[in-house]
């Protein structure tokens, strides 16, 4: 399958591409996502010339200066927003984690594998006549209905990664097998056989007669791959790696065994698999910290996934020709949750950490760039792109636990053993990011609820007094560290990453004072005497208390201390005010003109200008306005 993929693809890109100014071809308005970008930091990059393809678009056309995601600002329900022009209100994507009525109190489900309430724009489209295409696009799951004509998605996740050791046994002087099981699940594990030969190559199979096979060298990479129960391609990247000629210390790292949804016309799927193969892992964060692999591999990793969604989505464009285009990137958004360390407050900083830890977010941002090169080599005169991010990224420090707090004040209970009594908790905290949906076990509304409705609004303000009562000494930094960073600034202030640094004063402050803070900046009461109250989410999912974290802070779903070192670095889901929370938004093609958005949009603008240019009415539940700069013209 590999030398297949592999010989495809390099006929595919060897293709004329056409260029912008080309010949006419049929035309695509492409959206394309690039989670967690920030505003501030693309800006920087191109200033430094390090996003050539970002600063192409943005100098052929439009880009917004004055956008805002929505609240919350979580990648479930800003993508939702995109698709939709709707609030979380309507789509129900309230959180990346939903609770939903009539659960049990403490159950929840992603929200990247659940279905909107209101129609996305490339359901409504194709019900118009056009042809509509969605790649990995949060919201377009097309097991949950209001799907694209042709869909591609996560799949399911068969087996965690392994580093496996090798026992070569001999078979002739010349050759040597292994075997080790694949552990998908009880009753549909398999087996890899394994051969080494006097070359130093090694051949891979399920198959004990190496019929199927894929042949590579030490340290090179290959994938095996099989289909699933459920019809999909699943498979792993795996390489091998030995410093003993005999190959006594020989181990076998692979990668998680993932899989895809792919829905289409007939003969759709077989295509996409064909030509590309199965569904890659997105990342694998757990074999770069056992250190199972280096860095460099870990990009690769990450990388092939990248590029898969790019040659995916250019492939379906150039065959399928869809009117309407939607295909999605999270690598800044994951390399920045782990890796943004700029605050010095944040546990382990040093400036020289610091500086390390960014270069691996500019990473993600300049793969980012080389991924948009290649689909602008593909883009013709006709086509319209509009590149978008769902949100920004922030620094954290400390993790706040709302159960905790609630199990303190004898609101939430436990068993011995650590469970939650659902049969005597009245209430529990769902987390997400930088906020927390907090639910009532109310009677008639949660699954063998106990809460009576004459007790809710005297719950629902005990809640809120509770939080709006917590304070905590604010993290200060020691003077010692202050200095080391006046003087790094000082020395490097021509090249300093961005947000690599506080500014000096607000630095200052934090070195001298340590002074209480309240942490959570908003406690939200939902319900219907609070109707129009600015923050509240008027929709069953939502919780009647909605916590939001101050700046620097995020939400812990488990049990701790009242304030826990963060085991992320960066997050979101707060104020979409805050500069740091800003997206992106820039669009060029066929009648948009050169020139900035200064008018403040949001998220939600975005299917109503694709509304617009496309000709079709858009649904009554869009909240969003088409943006004047794009479609004054149209």
């Amino acid at each position: 399958m590999k030398r297949k993929v592999s010989l495809f693809i390099i006929l595919f890109l060897s293709f004329p591409s056409i260029a912008w100014g080309g010949t006419p071809n049929h035309s695509t308005d492409m959206v394309i996502s690039f989670d967690g970008m920030r505003h501030d930091f693309l800006e920087e990059y191109m200033e430094q010339e390090q996003m050539p393809h970002f600063k192409e678009v943005a100098g052929r056309g439009k880009t917004a200066n004055n956008i805002r995601t929505i609240f919350p600002s979580l990648t479930s329900a800003s993508h939702a927003a995109i698709a939709t022009g709707a609030a979380p209100d309507a789509t129900g994507m309230v959180s990346n984690e939903l609770h939903k009525p009539d659960k049990k109190l403490t159950g929840s489900k992603s929200a990247f594998y659940s279905g909107l309430d209101v129609e996305p724009i490339w359901s409504v489209a194709r019900n118009e006549g056009k042809k509509t295409a969605t790649i990995l696009f949060p919201g377009s799951n097309p097991k949950y209905g209001n799907k694209a004509d042709y869909s591609i998605y996560y799949g399911k996740t068969l087996a965690e990664s392994d580093f496996i050791s090798l026992e070569f046994k001999k078979i002739t002087n010349d050759r040597h097998s292994a075997v080790f099981p694949l552990k998908i699940r009880k009753d549909h594990n398999r087996k890899v056989y394994v051969i080494a030969d006097k070359q130093g190559k090694f051949t891979l199979s399920f198959d004990k007669g190496m019929q199927d096979k894929e042949k590579v060298s030490l340290d090179e990479w290959g994938s095996l791959s099989y289909l699933s129960e459920d019809g999909e391609m699943a498979g792993f990247a795996f390489k091998i790696k030995a410093t003993k000629p005999d190959l006594s210390d020989a181990k076998l790292y692979r990668t998680a065994v993932s899989s895809g949804v792919v829905k289409g016309p007939k003969h759709f799927k077989e295509d996409i698999y064909k030509h590309f193969g199965y569904f890659p892992v997105q990342d694998d964060d757990k074999a770069l910290d056992k250190k199972w692999i280096t860095r460099k591999e870990y990009e690769e990793i990450s990388t092939r996934f990248a590029q898969w969604t790019t040659d995916v989505s250019l492939y379906i464009k150039k065959k399928y020709k869809p009117d309407l285009l939607f295909f999605y990137y999270p690598q800044i958004d994951h390399e920045s949750h782990k890796y943004l360390l700029s605050d010095p407050r944040q546990p382990g900083y040093t400036s020289e950490k610091s500086r390390q830890y960014l270069s691996y977010i500019r990473w993600s941002y300049k793969l980012a760039d080389e991924m948009l090169g290649q689909v602008l080599e593909e883009t013709n005169q006709e086509d319209r792109l509009f590149l978008v991010s769902d949100h920004g990224m922030e620094p954290v420090h400390s993790r706040l636990s709302p159960n905790e707090e609630l199990e303190k004040k004898g609101l939430l209970v436990k068993y011995d053993n650590g469970k939650i009594n659902k049969k005597k908790s009245k209430v529990f905290a769902v987390a997400s990011g930088s906020i927390s949906h907090v639910y009532i076990n109310l009677k008639g509304r949660e699954e063998n609820g106990i809460v009576d409705h004459d007790q809710y609004d005297h719950i629902q303000k005990e809640i809120a007094a509770i939080f709006n009562g917590i304070e905590v000494k604010e993290k200060k930094i020691p003077l010692s560290t202050f200095f080391s960073i006046a003087k790094t600034q000082l020395k490097d202030e021509n090249e300093n990453l961005p947000g690599s640094f506080n500014s000096l004063t607000e630095t200052a402050k934090m070195a001298l004072f340590n002074k209480k803070i309240r942490p959570y900046d908003k406690v939200i009461l939902n319900g219907s005497d609070n109707r129009n109250k600015k923050g509240e989410i008027d929709h069953p999912n939502a919780g009647d208390i909605i916590l939001v974290a101050k700046k620097g802070y995020y939400m812990a779903q488990g049990d701790g201390n009242e304030v826990m070192e963060p085991r992320d670095l960066g997050n979101h889901g707060g104020n979409p005010s805050r500069k740091e929370l800003r997206p992106v938004f820039l669009a060029v093609g066929k009648g948009i003109k050169k020139g900035t958005i200064n008018a403040k949009i949001s998220t939600l603008d975005i299917a109503p200008t694709l509304y617009k240019l496309n000709g079709i009415e858009p649904p009554d539940f869009v909240e969003g306005k088409p943006i004047v700069e794009l479609t004054e013209d149209a």
